[in-house]
Formats: structure tokens, C-alpha cells, sequence
């Protein structure tokens, strides 16, 4: 027996700036998008005493914060094989092939990321997600879904080869 929750609430959302690297030298041109972000998480058991899993109210505002993180910003990735980075307090300067692209400091999100793919991004907010609540309630699989445009969406999931 096990319960699933998903968490899909209007405010999981964040708007940005990227660009997504096809190769060495090929690349989109800088555009946004608007992501909605779903949460589902598995629990095989609730608190007894509660007739719960754990209280919404504890997890919204984290993955409400992780989202607003992301959101009005520059996304760039900082392990790209093609992508060099000259940072300072001021400004980020990112360089791809024969391109120079300048920022001010405060506009940029640095993710610990080889590309903006929505695919790349589903993982970073699980990873981000996880460090907070894997190990609590009793949480057995997590999941992060990320719509890119209507009906387009990326779901990463910890325990994907298991439902296989």
C-alpha cells in the first residue's frame, strides 16, 4: 500500500532566460520560458497518530523557495564542455564559440548544470528538493515534473526503474 501526492500549486512556477547548446558551436538564440513545476512524492505509511503522511504546510514554502530562486533570472550553466565563464561581483561574462554574452551579476542563477534543457532542470530541482525532505516522513520515491509550454513536460523520478 502506498499514498502519492502531487503538489502542483499556481505559485510552483518560475519565468526565465536561456539558452539551450546543441553542440560546440551550435546553440538556440537567448529566449524564456515559463515553467510550471508539479512535486509527487510516495509514502507506504502515515503517522499513526495523524492519520497523515507529513504536513503540506512544511513543504510548500521549500519548493515554493526553490522556484522564486529560479525565477526573473539568467539561467547558465556552469559544467558545459562548450560554455567559459569570467565572473565578478558586477557581472558574469559567458563565452560559447564565436559569442559574447554579458550580464549583470545580480540577473544570473549559476547552475551546477552541463545544459538548460528542461531534462537538466527537472533533475536540479529534485536534487535541490530532496536534500530537504527525502529522508523525512518516510518519503519512498520522489518525482519533479516540469511543463515547458502547454502539454510539453519533463518528469525526472528517483524510482523510475522500479515502476518499470
Amino acid at each position: 500500500m502506498a499514498y502519492c501526492f502531487r503538489l502542483a500549486k499556481e505559485n510552483f512556477k518560475f519565468s526565465c532566460t536561456h539558452f539551450t547548446i546543441f553542440g560546440p558551436s551550435s546553440a538556440e538564440k537567448l529566449h524564456g520560458h515559463n515553467y510550471k513545476v508539479m512535486f509527487e512524492f510516495t509514502c507506504d505509511k502515515l503517522l499513526p497518530d495523524l492519520a497523515m503522511a507529513f504536513d503540506f504546510n512544511e513543504i510548500k514554502p521549500t519548493m515554493k523557495n526553490i522556484c522564486d530562486q529560479l525565477d526573473e533570472s539568467i539561467l547558465v550553466p556552469t559544467q558545459s564542455p562548450y560554455v567559459q565563464l569570467k565572473q565578478d561581483d558586477k557581472q558574469v561574462e559567458l563565452f560559447f564559440a564565436d559569442k559574447t554574452y554579458r550580464f549583470p551579476r545580480e540577473d544570473v542563477h549559476l547552475l551546477p548544470i552541463i545544459n538548460v534543457t528542461v531534462e537538466a532542470l527537472a533533475f536540479y530541482l529534485h536534487q535541490e528538493v530532496q536534500k530537504s525532505f527525502k529522508s523525512k516522513w518516510g518519503i519512498r520515491n520522489f518525482a519533479v515534473t516540469i511543463e515547458e509550454t502547454d502539454g510539453q513536460s519533463v518528469t525526472f523520478d528517483d524510482d523510475v526503474q522500479q515502476k518499470r
